[in-house]
């Protein structure tokens, strides 16, 4: 017998281009029905009276444990749209490939960044594998590539980031760029309430086999 994984499949893909950057605007379509020159003639025909629903890559959702042990939330195809169109918060999202050596040059100093501003609950510091996860209207075609969905109305707009990777210039960025405007240096409250996470409900990492 033939595996799931291995069986053939007809998707149809939609993409335009967005002037030469590196996001493309894509759909992509999948026929869920056994493959027949009558299904794929039906497919056709409903795609053309705009009767599909694009269909998207996704992960497994992460768990609350996998969440704690990164300070970068974990973003997947299926919780994507939720958090980036958060219109209360901006959204900074770092879409990367596991393969991908600027990526894993830059995941410390992203790292480091969500910890520098744990403190500033207006804005969520947020990753996804672009390899394993696919986005509605978006194709990533260069990694790393950091998009920020400034807090605001539908549709959101975005902004890419192209400076340098350090730390420090990405805070001047987003404190340019974000709509709710923030202090980067903690109050002392801030600060012992970011460095407890046993407040926040959730138990640390050590403690988990106590």
């Amino acid at each position: 017998g033939i595996e799931a994984g291995s069986a053939p499949v007809v998707t149809l893909i939609e993409t335009h281009s967005s002037g030469g950057g590196q996001l493309h605007v894509a759909r992509k379509y999948r026929l869920t029905s056994a493959i027949t020159s009558a299904a794929v003639v039906q497919f056709i025909s409903d795609y053309e009276k705009g009767r599909l629903t694009p269909w998207l890559r996704s992960e497994p959702e992460p768990t609350a444990e996998d969440q704690a042990l990164d300070p970068v939330d974990i973003l997947v195809g299926t919780t994507f749209k939720k958090v980036a169109e958060d219109t209360k918060k901006d959204v900074l999202v770092d879409f990367y490939a596991p393969w991908c050596g600027h990526c894993r040059k830059f995941e410390p100093h992203y790292r480091g960044l969500a910890r520098k501003l744990k403190h500033v609950k207006s804005l969520r510091i947020t990753k996804m594998d672009a390899t394993r996860n696919e986005v509605e209207g978006m194709m990533i075609a260069g990694f790393p590539t950091i998009m920020l969905f400034p807090s605001g109305g539908l549709p959101k707009k975005t902004v890419q980031y192209h400076g340098n990777r350090e730390e420090d210039d990405m805070v001047r960025w987003l404190q340019e760029q974000c709509t709710h405007k923030f202090n980067p240096t903690p109050t002392a409250a801030e600060a012992a309430a970011a460095a407890n996470p046993v407040s926040s409900g959730l138990l640390d990492p050590s403690e988990e086999d106590l």
